[in-house]
């Protein structure tokens, strides 16, 4: 009888030393912050604003083939409550989208996401540096007004106009980055299809269904790996 007493109560022991174990490891790199966020998270459904141009939208594509419908085709395999919205509007430059962040950002709410990709046809037009570099701080401020978190995405150009401008294009958004610390910041959008053609439609321009696959995967990765969005 001991014997027994005693082997039960030696299990009870290391059960309980190998359960605090595993909560202590599992969330020591878990702020107080951080947790409260995850519960905010699984309560309320989050909403992840997609802003941005034809890169964003859906040219010459179905609706559901856009790296939005795709990125919420993934978040619904993983997660719960995350609402991807597609605020993207082809052709519109940096100046368009600005004006249009009110009706965008009308049911928005504290702690949704947005992930800004502009300034390509800014390019396109040739458009004042200054005045691309003004909008987006504009439209970063109207964001951060919100409560947002806010990922900004960084273009690259070709060479065609001339060099200075597409060395000072790319820069300007590291330069944006570095000034709102709070903000997060990936280099260049199109990294993984860049100059790709057979990843592009017809026009040679615009992303194919591939295009926003390989894409979609990527914005998920960059979300889920700078935990802006939460496992269950």
């Amino acid at each position: 009888m001991k014997k027994i007493l005693f082997l039960t109560l030696t299990i009870f022991f290391f059960q309980s030393c190998f359960f605090s174990w595993v909560s202590i490891e599992g969330w020591s790199w878990w702020s107080t912050e951080d947790i409260e966020k995850a519960q905010d998270t699984h309560n309320e459904s989050v909403r992840i604003f997609a802003l941005g141009d034809s890169l964003t939208a859906w040219f010459g594509l179905p609706l559901d083939e856009s790296y939005p419908s795709q990125l919420q085709w993934l978040l619904d395999e993983t997660w719960w409550n995350y609402k991807v919205i597609n605020a993207g509007v082809s052709g519109n430059t940096s100046a368009e989208l600005k004006t249009r962040m009110n009706w965008v950002l009308s049911d928005a709410q504290v702690n949704d996401i947005a992930i800004l990709v502009i300034g390509g046809n800014d390019w396109l037009r040739g458009m004042n540096l200054w005045d691309l570099e003004s909008n987006i701080e504009e439209i970063i401020e109207e964001l951060k007004n919100h409560d947002m978190r806010i990922v900004l995405w960084g273009m690259q150009i070709p060479p065609n106009l001339w060099l200075s401008y597409t060395r000072d294009f790319e820069i300007l958004y590291k330069n944006i980055a570095k000034k709102h610390r709070d903000i997060y910041f990936l280099d260049f959008f199109l990294e993984w299809v860049a100059w790709e053609r057979w990843l592009n439609l017809p026009d040679g321009i615009h992303p194919n269904r591939q295009w926003y696959e390989i894409v979609s995967k990527q914005v998920y990765s960059f979300l889920l790996d700078n935990r802006l969005i939460w496992s269950r």
